[in-house]
């Protein structure tokens, strides 16, 4: 099994123990500055075991929901280790989002083939997202609520892969922006400006925080295609 990270210094061979098995994981740091870490591991390789206190929270689940939430958990717990020198369990908040530890970033994301996750210190960025998806195409019905009449103009002579991204795009904003929204973003409150030559987003993200107050948010990320799945990032570097 092949790990990724973008800062190798600090993946220490004690928290990141080789692996052998029959897929390669995509290498995905590039999509991110330096200082974040990641792992991708492919879905013949999740974990089925937990931390009591993980397992706890997560309650009854069918096999499919174990697997991918341990997996993310596994490797979230890695990098953390990585960075800090030591992980306890990773649990969930009120939104079943991870409660990642103080000083600490990071995000989580599955499809059927791979779990993908970025953690970093709190340091040069604010807050990060990671998304990852297949490359097919959106449901027609899906595409009305997640993009907007400027977006859906915009790639209205692309591929059909290309609206599927910019889902996945706004997945992985939604992740980086929770942290200091604490509420529900609707998709079309995102607007997603593309560079497809560079493989690169710029988005504003017009809401309001859990306390009622007005947030125009900038998000810049990049994003990676391996196989049939396009691997998005999303960043919020401070003001």
């Amino acid at each position: 099994m092949k790990y990724a990270a973008n800062s190798a210094d600090v993946m220490r061979s004690e928290f990141l123990p080789a692996r052998q098995g029959l897929h390669s994981a995509p290498d995905v740091s590039g999509l991110f500055p330096d200082g974040v870490l990641t792992l991708v591991e492919h879905s013949d390789h999740w974990p089925t075991e937990l931390a009591p206190a993980e397992r706890a929270q997560l309650g009854d689940v069918c096999g499919k929901r174990l697997a991918e939430f341990a997996a993310g958990r596994e490797q979230a717990r890695r990098l953390i280790a990585a960075i800090t020198g030591t992980a306890e369990p990773l649990l969930v908040g009120d939104y079943r989002q991870p409660l990642w530890p103080k000083g600490i970033i990071g995000s989580i994301s599955h499809s059927d083939v791979y779990c993908a996750v970025a953690v970093a210190a709190r340091t040069s960025i604010s807050d990060l997202g990671i998304d990852v998806e297949t490359m097919d195409a959106l449901n027609p019905e899906v595409e009305d609520i997640v993009l907007t009449k400027k977006e859906l103009a915009a790639t209205a002579s692309c591929d059909d892969w290309v609206r599927k991204l910019i889902f996945s795009i706004k997945e992985a904003n939604y992740k980086c922006c929770y942290h200091m929204v604490k509420a529900y973003i609707d998709f079309k409150q995102c607007e997603v400006e593309l560079n497809l030559s560079g493989r690169t987003h710029q988005s504003v993200i017009q809401c309001k925080n859990k306390a009622g107050e007005a947030l125009n948010i900038n998000v810049q990320g990049r994003w990676k295609i391996v196989d049939d799945h396009v691997f998005t990032s999303a960043i919020i570097h401070p003001q």
